[in-house]
């Protein structure tokens, strides 16, 4: 039988969140229904404040990197779960200017903190399952697109996709019994609401075991291109007009195993 574990990501101010079931999976009855995490962006009109679509990089009066930045969001609970996802951090895009001038707008997610954690953004995921198969897979899907109140109706950044980037792997396991890092599909993966979009493929049924978290970058990566205030894009298509507002949606990860 094959088992699936789903986990949402919730917003904050402009949030995405996903809730999927991949089709002929059924859900293994002691995981839990699934918990949201968050994420958001607001987007204003006739602002100072920085209207860069690139985050910035906070330095210290030395000068040295310091990218260690408050989200503003509450701890993030761990759901106990034998085989599933157990936690995905919230998304910061911060605030913007509103910005229509005909080509992709890029907005990158800041870094998560809190106690316990490192500040880069994540996924946590769980096998503990008594078993001699351990292959298993990690997608995810936007099933609600950044929605916003404008004039009394919602109005969504509909075709807008989530990028994930320097993509890592840490374990709570010994190394033969670890999820490895050759089971990440790509160094990039783009997330739509369309198909679910593969981030893991554990295809080794003798790893993966115990908890692992996959992250986005490194807070201390001084190559700001591997930074993990570089690791997480929210794009709009150019064709999409952003209005002014607060918005939210919804991004599903969702952990299967494979036969």
């Amino acid at each position: 039988m094959k088992l699936t574990h789903k986990l949402c990501g919730a917003v904050l101010l402009a949030t995405l969140g996903m809730a999927v079931a991949l089709p002929g999976v059924t859900k293994a009855e002691e995981q839990p229904e699934g918990k949201k995490g968050s994420m958001d962006i607001e987007f204003t009109r006739n602002t100072d404040e920085d209207t860069n679509t690139d985050s910035p990089i906070f330095t210290d009066s030395n000068g040295s990197q310091n990218t260690d930045v408050e989200s503003g969001s509450d701890p993030i609970t761990v759901d106990p779960v034998i085989f599933g996802v157990q936690a995905v951090s919230p998304l910061d895009f911060q605030k913007h200017a509103v910005v229509n001038d005909g080509d992709v707008r890029t907005f990158w997610a800041k870094n998560y903190t809190a106690e316990g954690f490192d500040g880069s953004n994540y996924v946590l995921i769980k096998d503990s399952r008594t078993t001699l198969n351990h292959k298993y897979t990690l997608s995810a899907k936007i099933t609600k697109p950044m929605t916003a109140t404008v004039d009394g109706e919602d109005y969504a950044l509909s075709g807008s996709t989530l990028t994930y980037r320097n993509i890592g792997i840490l374990s709570n396991q010994a190394s033969n019994l670890a999820l490895q890092e050759d089971a990440i599909v790509s160094s990039s993966v783009v997330v739509t609401e369309g198909a679910e979009s593969v981030m893991i493929n554990n295809e080794n049924a003798d790893s993966g075991i115990g908890q692992s978290k996959i992250y986005f970058g490194e807070r201390t990566e001084a190559d700001i291109e591997k930074n993990s205030n570089k690791s997480v894009a929210l794009t709009v298509n150019s064709d999409r007009e952003i209005l002014e507002g607060t918005y939210s949606g919804e991004v599903t990860w969702v952990m299967a195993t494979v036969n």
